[in-house]
């Protein structure tokens, strides 16, 4: 039955290598139940391990409060990179960052392979 609760969460997480991939469908409207079973299952893919992140949020139509809220939390990641392409998920994006001030480095890119090459990178000593 657990297959089944997860086919109605809106967006998908996978591992690609040594990175989470979130993406959202077009049109998606997130709910803090989605954001919780997101987490969950990163968390069961990541294994213990800190993994960045990457979000692919084109197209999505909404997220609640209470979703980003949930996300800001600390996770597992090392840290997020949140692709948009439209004004509209840049100032998601932005409105994201800036309002719930995640716990791990997060930024917004226009690029996927800007995001991917930022995500690889050595994170900076303390």
């Amino acid at each position: 039955m657990k297959d089944q609760e997860h086919e109605k969460v809106t967006g998908t997480i996978e591992l690609l290598g040594q990175v989470l991939h979130l993406k959202w469908a077009p049109g998606a409207v997130v709910t803090e139940r989605d954001a919780r079973a997101l987490m969950k299952r990163a968390a069961a893919l990541s294994e213990g391990r800190a993994l960045p992140l990457l979000v692919e949020m084109t197209g999505m139509t909404w997220i609640d409060q209470r979703a980003q809220e949930t996300f800001a939390r600390r996770w597992p990641l090392t840290r997020a990179a949140i692709v948009g392409t439209s004004p509209v998920d840049e100032a998601m994006g932005g409105f994201y960052i800036g309002r719930h001030k995640p716990a791990h480095t997060t930024r917004y890119f226009t690029s996927l392979d800007e995001a991917m090459t930022w995500l690889m990178e050595e994170p900076a000593s303390p």
